[in-house]
């Protein structure tokens, strides 16, 4: 593959990391006074890798993996862009710096449009409203990025819950999600039934009962069912999607 984005990802990263005192230089390396961060793109393993190494006494180590996103001929620079925000937040993760609160203050709750069919903020503040314990993950996860990356969210902070919610199968809670599932999945735009069919396959995924039960919440809607049937099917061997939402 010619990797004419590798630009992207590290543009991505600089402004992040210049504020931190590193310098970007030769080799797509960003160098500070006790870490360093290098992007590569493996063209056998078509994924952009994210890696570090320590300084001491101004000599630098041994570079190590620390993050990897899949990304092949099919993306474009706009993906390259999502990768170097995901690989700032990993690095953001490493030097242990969180964002400032006022930043987090500053975020807005998503909220419903007011005509049209739902998009996925607008399913993303149903969740927040059956989850409201994820509002402030919310807010972090965007001054964090600096933008929603919504399969990020859903996989790392909403898939855990919906598992939670079929493993326990209380009937009461189970049929919450499923009207709230059930209404996007008839209102809601392309993205956003795209979305959560995603996040029920991630909450699915390598657990035979949660996938069992909600087989079972889905029984009453034929459509729907076959819906997450066959995206399971996929999921279970899309690396690039499992990736992004199991981590």
């Amino acid at each position: 593959m010619d990797n004419k984005y590798i630009d992207k990802v590290t543009g991505e990263m600089n402004g992040f990391l210049s504020e931190q005192g590193f310098k970007f230089g030769e080799g797509n390396v960003f160098t500070g006074e006790s870490k360093a961060f290098k992007v590569e793109y493996n063209d056998e393993k078509q994924m952009y890798v994210l890696l570090a190494a320590d300084i001491e006494d101004g000599k630098m180590g041994e570079f190590a993996q620390v993050d990897a996103w899949l990304f092949d001929d099919s993306q474009n620079a706009k993906d390259a862009e999502a990768v170097g925000i995901d690989f700032t937040a990993s690095i953001r993760n490493i030097l242990g710096i969180k964002p400032k609160r006022n930043a987090v203050a500053d975020v807005d709750l998503p909220s419903m449009n007011k005509s049209g069919s739902i998009t996925v903020t607008g399913f993303t503040k149903k969740l927040l409203d059956i989850f409201p314990t994820l509002k402030d993950e919310y807010k972090v996860h965007v001054a964090t990025n600096g933008n929603f990356l919504y399969l990020h969210f859903l996989g790392e902070k909403v898939a855990p819950l919906i598992k939670g919610v079929m493993l326990e199968n209380n009937k009461k809670q189970v049929k919450k999600i499923y009207d709230l599932l059930a209404d996007i999945y008839v209102h809601g735009d392309k993205e956003a039934v795209n979305a959560e069919l995603a996040l029920l396959c991630a909450a699915a995924c390598d657990d035979s009962t949660v996938e069992n039960n909600i087989y079972e919440m889905l029984s009453v809607n034929n459509h729907f069912l076959q819906s997450f049937g066959n995206l399971l099917i996929s999921f279970k061997s899309n690396k690039k999607l499992k990736t992004t939402m199991l981590k």
